[in-house]
């Protein structure tokens, strides 16, 4: 293991130079937190299983091949798509006022929840967002649409939209806190600070502070939801429990379908049209008991290898490090070349690399992410060619 850590140390390291120092930049990110979990491993008592060889030889695949090729498309020149193209007050006004309809569906599912829960209101919320408790969820397609319009106006923030700004920021937060999802919390604040960056509003200072106030608003989520944490069993349970899950429990090459884990979404389309006869398997993974000193967990999240890892084993990490890295890496490199399209995107998509250590959260929730893809493609177009303002002088 003391090998695998200075491998991510010399990774972390290049990757700040190859990055320029940009903390953002998709290696910088990867090979950060994998050294924090590693670090935690180390450091943390528990009592997990020491990691493998295996696990240490899988784990550095995974780093290298995919911090390498991201480093290769930052070292090119890549036309950007969409360059020196800004989204026009028509497609920001659609988005913004789209947001603004849709907010009272949001409110009466989460007043349905609530007043169907009999029980914990918070833990009710979790349930239905995760598993559509009651033939309810919490989530709709247009909460997409809520988290693009708030980067786009951030984007161009400024004493003039200052207000749409904030209220939007409210808005993806309302959600966030009615989701009781973590993840939708991470999005949320690591796309405001990549942008607020960039705009070179944020500071170093900054970051640290909001990393502090994320632990405990993530224990304090935990705890509401009824599973009462402590910061030192928090940091213990989502820093080491999923390297102790990959370690001792999952199997190369042990999926029952030919990559039903990766390619969920495809398997899902299938499902829809023979009539269920195709079952897709659960996003929602098993949970594993894992011991970690005086903590005793169900844990069931077994790091971003899990699907590449259970259906194509050390093959699978190897080829999808790579895939990532380059998509990631693009999406960097054409982002800071002056593609605000490849910005938006990459904010938002970029949780999924702060989330390796823990889950993948990029081919299991794919459909998501394409959606988010599309609604950030949109306004792009509708800017480029102009096509609300020409329909609207055809018709004048």
């Amino acid at each position: 293991m003391t090998k695998l850590i200075v491998i991510c140390i010399l990774l972390f390291a290049f990757s700040l130079l190859f990055a320029r120092h940009r903390w953002y930049a998709p290696s910088v990110l990867a090979s950060g937190i994998w050294l924090v979990s590693l670090l935690a491993y180390r450091w943390i008592d528990h009592g997990l299983h020491p990691l493998t060889n295996e696990t240490c030889s899988v784990i550095t695949c995974w780093l290298a091949l995919f911090c390498i090729p991201s480093w290769c498309v930052q070292s090119v020149y890549i036309k950007p798509i969409f360059k020196d193209i800004r989204t026009s007050v028509t497609a920001r006004d659609i988005y913004y006022y789209l947001s603004l309809f849709t907010l009272p569906l949001m409110v009466f599912s989460v007043l349905l929840v609530v007043a169907r829960s009999g029980g914990n209101p918070f833990s009710a919320l979790r349930d239905a967002n995760v598993a559509g408790n009651n033939g309810i969820r919490t989530t709709g397609f247009f909460v997409i649409f809520w988290m693009v319009s708030y980067i786009m106006e951030l984007q161009v923030v400024s004493k003039k939209n200052l207000g749409r700004v904030v209220l939007l920021f409210f808005i993806n937060l309302f959600y966030a806190f009615i989701s009781m999802g973590k993840m939708n919390f991470m999005i949320l604040f690591l796309a405001s600070a990549i942008i607020l960056t960039r705009r070179k509003i944020l500071k170093l200072w900054h970051l640290a502070i909001g990393g502090v106030v994320m632990i405990f608003l993530f224990v304090g989520i935990q705890t509401i939801r009824g599973s009462y944490t402590t910061p030192k069993k928090f940091a213990a349970l989502y820093l080491t429990s999923s390297l102790g899950n990959l370690n001792t429990n999952l199997k190369p090459k042990s999926a029952e379908h030919w990559g039903e884990n990766t390619f969920r979404l495809f398997y899902a389309l299938k499902s829809a049209i023979d009539g269920g006869h195709t079952k897709p398997v659960d996003p929602i993974l098993e949970f594993k008991r894992v011991e970690v000193g005086e903590f005793v967990f169900g844990s069931n999240t077994y790091t971003t290898l899990y699907p590449f890892y259970k259906d194509f084993g050390k093959t699978g990490v190897m080829v999808f490090a790579v895939i990532l890295g380059l998509l990631f890496g693009y999406l960097f490199k054409t982002s800071e070349d002056n593609s605000d399209f490849a910005l938006i995107l990459y904010a938002i998509l970029a949780g999924s690399i702060v989330m390796q250590f823990i889950g993948d959260t990029f081919f299991t929730v794919l459909s998501q992410n394409i959606q988010y893809l599309v609604a950030a493609l949109l306004p792009f177009i509708i800017s480029k060619y102009n096509l609300f303002s020409n329909l609207i002088k055809r018709n004048g």
